[in-house]
């Protein structure tokens, strides 16, 4: 029985309509190259799903903000990158894992030392930097709210590479790859280094919104993901963006 005044999401099927990915500039994950293509681990691991699938997809560059916005409203049918959280998955679906999501804490490299939590480090009196918008655990919530005299946050990651180096804060939270690869582009690699513990360790997922999918083309979408991450074009993407170091790790 259906009750008036309920908006039902569409039901399209799987590849009636193109995808529209919301994605915003954030190397090697997804990115706009010089030559207008769209690149990155994410973006050609969605193409290749897309591809076994018969789907056409159209991408969006937005804030991430945004990308989530439009998701809920169904203006985007999936964002890249993506976290588990409550309050997404109220108007997502999420993706079988597809990236190992994980943060570390990078600090200058003359000021390596023992390195036991992130809780002990703020409890030595340190300041930390963080990237807002971006999601990086309830712990780290927690701390930032129990030391918020120690932690800042700032639009854009790169800006606290130049507050590390000058002395303002004592290490920044960044990912594992896109952090490693935005240092490298700025020759900045050999003088800011991560502890090798992670800071927080969580899976990334295509999230899917709930306004143009149903849970029987998630299905669909996760099987073809599997089979693509078992293929040889996988692995070759997986040489071409992930370093040997980050491969090799657990």
């Amino acid at each position: 029985m259906l009750l008036w005044g309920c908006i039902l999401p569409r039901a399209w099927a799987l590849c009636d309509t193109p995808w529209r990915v919301g994605y915003d500039q954030w190397p090697p994950y997804h990115f706009r190259a010089a030559d207008d293509a769209m690149k990155g681990y994410g973006v050609e691991v969605l193409q290749g799903v897309a591809r076994r699938l018969g789907c056409e997809v159209i991408f969006v560059e937005r804030p991430w903000k945004r990308n989530l916005q439009e998701l809920e409203l169904g203006e985007l049918s999936i964002a890249m990158e993506a976290f588990i959280t409550d309050e997404r998955a109220r108007y997502a679906w999420f993706s079988e894992p597809y990236s190992p999501g994980k943060t570390l804490l990078w600090v200058r490299r003359d000021d390596l030392h023992d390195y036991t939590s992130l809780s002990a480090w703020l409890a030595e009196g340190r300041r930390l930097g963080l990237t807002k918008e971006f999601y990086y655990g309830e712990e780290v919530a927690r701390l930032a709210a129990h030391y918020p005299h120690q932690v800042s946050a700032l639009v854009d990651e790169s800006q606290n590479y130049g507050k590390l180096l000058r002395g303002r804060i004592d290490g920044f939270l960044g990912d594992a790859l896109a952090t490693r690869w935005a240092l490298e582009q700025e020759g900045l690699l050999r003088k800011i280094v991560p502890f090798a513990a992670p800071v927080f360790v969580t899976p990334a997922r295509f999230m899917m919104s709930k306004q143009r999918f149903s849970p029987s083309d998630v299905a669909r979408f996760n099987q073809e993901l599997a089979v693509f991450m078992a293929s040889p074009e996988y692995d070759a993407l997986l040489h071409r963006y992930v370093p040997e170091a980050l491969r090799s790790e657990p």
